[in-house]
């Protein structure tokens, strides 16, 4: 599966995590910051049914938002934190709001139930089954989710880069092409590729 991004020729695309001291939860420490984050700005003992993790765009893996999904009577809500915008306030999600039927109303865990401090490994035992003419890992995004049975499963996305692959320019923007693999951890807890 090939995705084409475009950016403005003064954005830069790095694939590292060099900078401006922002939060990666795939490196070293990055899962601990991301609990410090929840710890500090959501209710630990609150029932939620999700919990999504969103880098800042495709192929730099800065944190860029962590949303809490759960149901208020018939309403699904959401707690959204933003790296740049800090803790919003709670809103109904835009699919409650378009009365959708299809939204699950799974079991619910308390939201210090989700480990997030082993994200990095995860990431990392993922990127060892992404085939070898890619590069340039970057964490998109990692949800757990609680299914019917109670049990929390994990679901993630890594973008790559193909080698030999550059940035080409048309006109101002520039683009890349950047490749998802997606992974989820079975119930040994090993990371597994989903097709």
């Amino acid at each position: 599966m090939k995705t084409t991004i475009f950016a403005a020729v003064a954005s830069v695309l790095l694939m590292t995590s060099c900078g401006d001291g922002g939060i990666y939860p795939q490196n070293e420490g990055g899962g601990k910051a991301v609990k410090q984050i929840i710890d500090k700005n959501f209710d630990g003992e609150k029932q939620v049914q999700e919990l999504t993790i969103k880098a800042k765009d495709e192929l730099y893996g800065e944190l860029g938002t962590l949303t809490a999904v759960y149901w208020d009577g018939d309403k699904q809500m959401e707690d959204v934190f933003s790296s740049s915008d800090g803790m919003k306030e709670s809103a109904e999600t835009f699919g409650s709001k378009q009365k959708m039927t299809h939204l699950p109303k799974t079991k619910t865990v308390a939201i210090k139930e989700f480990d997030v401090e082993p994200i990095p490994y995860k990431v990392g035992e993922a990127a060892g089954l992404i085939p070898e003419e890619y590069e340039n890992y970057a964490l998109a995004d990692y949800q757990f989710t609680v299914g019917d049975d109670g049990k929390i499963k994990q679901l993630f996305t890594i973008n790559t880069t193909k080698k030999g692959e550059g940035k080409t320019q048309n006109g101002r923007m520039v683009s890349q092409n950047y490749y998802p693999f997606k992974f989820k951890i079975d119930d040994a807890g090993k990371v597994v590729a989903i097709d």
